[in-house]
């Protein structure tokens, strides 16, 4: 099994995510990738990751905006998919909005955004979660198996328990 983990907006590919990640399978089977969100397109981010997918075995990872690049290519590949705190509407959150990134791109998150659910996604979202507070029923919509964790927006508390769990329900 590979993994691809991607982070989220203004993250790290070495994020807490991966070094969970880390903790429970080898390091090559770990594909953590530094995204560049604000100077590449939606399009060409997907096509880019889309690329590294060489095997028909990848669980997909994603935290924050990473989460909703994680969906997108669990659909596409038929794949699982782990979000952590997944921003499902990057079009409309002011962090990104605000940030300075080409109106196309804004315009691509809203086009290619998707209202229905993935039941191959598995999704951890945190109680403390200040950048999408009120994330909880968009994850609903988007999966039927959301678990609440305590924690921030970056930060869930025994993250690597949980993804375990979820990498496990991923297996059967």
């Amino acid at each position: 099994m590979r993994i691809l983990n991607l982070h989220g907006f203004l993250g790290v590919a070495d994020n807490k995510n991966y070094k969970a990640l880390c903790e429970m399978f080898p390091a090559e089977d770990i594909i953590s990738p530094k995204l560049d969100y604000r100077e590449t397109s939606p399009e060409k981010l997907l096509e880019m990751l889309s690329d590294m997918v060489d095997t028909d075995d990848y669980i997909f990872v994603g935290q924050s905006l990473g989460g909703w690049y994680a969906d997108k290519l669990s659909r596409k590949f038929r794949r699982p998919c782990i979000l952590t705190n997944p921003c499902n509407y990057p079009n409309k959150l002011e962090l990104i909005t605000a940030s300075g990134i080409p109106a196309d791109f804004i315009e691509q998150y809203s086009r290619l955004s998707t209202f229905d659910e993935n039941e191959r996604a598995y999704i951890l979202c945190s109680d403390a979660d200040t950048v999408l507070p009120d994330n909880y029923s968009d994850c609903i919509k988007l999966s039927h198996t959301v678990k609440t964790v305590h924690g921030s927006h970056s930060t869930i508390e025994n993250v690597g328990e949980h993804i375990s769990e979820m990498i496990l329900l991923c297996r059967k």
